[in-house]
């Protein structure tokens, strides 16, 4: 009685009408053989094509345009990098080599912003301004995880300098806030990581 499934398909929906739209693959251009709107595309493979998740032609391995990296990946389209973070990467080493960025040093307010941004992806909360000199004159210059002395003259990527260390990390909760930050070395402070007590520092009047 009909003469394809979307022909039968369409008379039960719409009966009365038996004339059904005809309607076209996006990409390849085949008449589609449904009648359900939402489909777009004759089969899967032409559906990735045109989402751009995989290029058109056979699938070929491509090596990872990051200099450091040199992975082998299957690319999607106009997909260069293997991941984001090599494209991220990669751009830096090109603005870099083109001049388009320079390296400034890191005071008090670069510091605190780059804190709070982290409190805020943590859902975290903020309190005052959080200065490296002020806390390291309130602990005493005294790291706060070995209880050894900090060598404030020392700068980063000394393991030795010092370093803002939240008591109770911030991926458990722990506000940035100088109730919760102390000095502590740079090894220390990488060598405790996100474990830490749930005591609050108690501040030194």
């Amino acid at each position: 009685m009909y003469c394809s499934s979307r022909c039968r398909t369409w008379w039960a929906r719409h009966r009365g009408t038996p004339t059904p739209p005809m309607r076209w693959c996006k990409w390849c251009g085949v008449e589609l053989q449904t009648v359900r709107e939402r489909v777009n595309f004759c089969s899967l493979q032409c559906g990735r094509i045109g989402r751009g998740e995989i290029l058109y032609g056979p699938q070929q391995q491509v090596t990872c345009a990051n200099p450091d990296c040199g992975k082998s990946f299957i690319a999607r389209l106009h997909q260069k990098c293997c991941s984001e973070r090599c494209s991220k990467r990669r751009w830096a080493l090109q603005a870099k080599a083109e001049g388009r960025t320079y390296r400034k040093p890191w005071g008090d307010r670069r510091r605190d912003s780059y804190h709070r941004r982290r409190a805020l992806k943590k859902a975290t909360a903020t309190g005052a301004p959080v200065i490296r000199n002020q806390i390291g004159d309130r602990d005493r210059w005294e790291c706060g995880i070995c209880g050894t002395r900090v060598n404030r003259d020392l700068a980063y990527p000394h393991p030795m300098s010092p370093s803002l260390d939240h008591v109770v990390p911030l991926s458990k909760g722990g506000p940035h806030s100088p109730e919760n930050v102390q000095i502590a070395h740079l090894y220390c402070n990488t060598a405790k990581g996100d474990r830490g007590g749930y005591e609050q520092l108690m501040l030194i009047g």
